[in-house]
């Protein structure tokens, strides 16, 4: 038998990736005690991915001293690589291992890491197989290996290390300011023990299937964002840990991911670039977090900013939007539940919480104002647009309710309201649309949902000491915010 262990291990990677090994691969794998970790692990995986309908099961399982069904198992199984970040006093490298579960028992190429891997078996609850590419003598591969045997599409970019006990709780390792470095160099984040205390918080973060996600758009400061946290009823610690700190953790989500501070917005830029923050916060949202996801929104700001949000906000997500107001001598955030946004969008032939009035005019221009408030703006914007030259057909959606709309029907009051403007939008060629608002913030917010993006035109908000409406945000604009990302 020829002594292929003689060969430089590199070469004879090499030599078995270019398939020149195949003709003697029985002979090949018969010296596997013979070879170093790089060549065993190399030498599973070829035969793995190249030769397992053709390689023999038997001559696998006298070789590594297995089982049948195990032998049947580390051919034709589903396995998956584990990456290991290992370090010595002067360097560290990234490293793998191939795992294989469930076996009979436990199988590996290094056997003196056997006692480990037993507490690794007790925690995961299930015997493996588990090939590593580089021989070593840490304690560090353990988290990363749990991991790897107990969470499903872990994401791509996340690196683990530390040591674990029996109980699941993860011990300091060495070398963590070389393994940072290196893991930062090669674009990973290290999950290192310092961070996380138990392996069941990495589960319950990687593994978690349903998120509720607050987000909050305000004028004020931080002190808002704060108390409208702490007011809605959301989970905030699961698994021994913040939500903020584990989003943070593990999908690079900071808490300021999750609100936006306006300030007072004084020009059609400051608006525009607000509405662009807003949808590329709840982009990097959808795209990072695994799952369905429950957005907790609040909006503190003009109904305008609120209708241009809805419009750029996925139809698809459930959310809660909660209305700032006092019921029952409380003030509070109180909760209105969508759990189908799509509803919304389903056309109404009558309305039992509006009443629709049409003035035809401009073939071209639809005006549309919302009045649901106190605030009586017909004639107001009436004014307006007669000062600016323009004659619009007029859609005046109102509610007998006027400032006393109860918080129940909001949901309805907009679906009513967009059923509304897209029979006109069908019956008539309007190329250019006016909003015009004096309505509850959640109402402007569903309506514009429900309006969507395909149109053009302006909406416009009151400017308080000017005594008139400015044209705050293009139709337009937002279709172009939309379209640059697809959430």
């Amino acid at each position: 038998m020829f002594p292929f262990e003689d060969f430089e291990p590199q070469h004879l990677i090499e030599f078995l990736k270019q398939g020149l090994l195949d003709e003697y691969i029985d002979e090949v794998f018969r010296r596997f005690h013979y070879y170093p970790p790089e060549v065993q692990f190399n030498l599973i995986c070829y035969i793995r991915e190249h030769l397992k309908d053709v390689f023999s099961i038997k001559l696998l399982q006298e070789v590594l001293g297995i089982k049948r069904g195990d032998a049947e198992t580390l051919l034709k199984g589903e396995g998956e690589l584990c990456k290991l970040v290992l370090s010595t006093e002067s360097k560290a490298v990234l490293s793998q291992a191939l795992v294989i579960s469930p076996t009979s028992l436990i199988i590996t190429n290094l056997d003196h890491l056997k006692p480990k891997l037993r507490i690794i078996k007790n925690l995961t609850g299930k015997a493996f197989a588990v090939f590593f590419e580089h021989y070593f003598k840490g304690e560090s591969f353990m988290l990363p290996l749990a991991v790897t045997l107990s969470v499903k599409n872990k994401p791509k970019h996340l690196l683990f290390t530390g040591k674990l006990n029996s109980k699941g709780y993860i011990l300091e390792v060495e070398h963590l300011d070389k393994k940072k470095k290196l893991a930062k160099k090669e674009g990973y984040i290290l999950i290192t023990p310092s961070q996380v205390s138990h392996l069941d918080t990495i589960k319950a973060f990687l593994e978690r299937e349903k998120w509720d996600i607050p987000f909050y758009v305000t004028s004020a400061g931080i002190e808002e964002v704060d108390f409208f946290l702490n007011s809605i009823k959301i989970e905030r610690i699961f698994a021994y840990l913040d939500i903020f700190q584990g989003l943070e953790i593990f999908y690079q989500l900071k808490k300021e991911s999750f609100y936006l501070i306006t300030g007072q917005l004084t020009s059609p830029e400051e608006w525009l670039e607000h509405s662009k923050a807003f949808y590329e916060k709840l982009y990097i949202i959808k795209n990072r977090l695994p799952g369905i996801k429950t957005f907790h929104l609040a909006i503190r700001g003009p109904v305008a900013l609120a209708f241009a949000l809805g419009i750029l906000y996925s139809h698809f997500d459930p959310f809660v939007f909660y209305h700032y107001q006092t019921i029952e001598g409380v003030v509070n955030y109180h909760p209105i539940p969508i759990h189908s946004p799509r509803s919304l969008k389903e056309l109404k032939d009558t309305f039992e919480y509006i009443k629709v009035s049409f003035e035809e005019g401009d073939e071209e221009e639809l005006a549309v104002i919302l009045n649901f408030s106190h605030h009586e703006l017909i004639g107001d914007v009436k004014n307006f647009i007669k000062k600016i030259g323009k004659n619009p057909s007029f859609l005046i959606i109102e509610s007998p309710y006027k400032g006393n709309l109860p918080l129940e029907i909001f949901p309805i009051v907009a679906r009513e309201a967009a059923s509304a403007i897209q029979k006109f939008r069908k019956d008539y060629s309007f190329k250019n649309y006016h909003f015009f608002f004096s309505c509850p913030v959640p109402v402007g917010f569903m309506v514009g949902l429900s309006f969507g993006h395909y149109a053009d035109g302006w909406i416009y908000n009151y400017q308080k000491g000017k005594d008139l409406y400015e044209p705050v945000l293009s139709l337009k604009e937002l279709r172009l915010i939309r379209e640059s990302k697809k959430a």
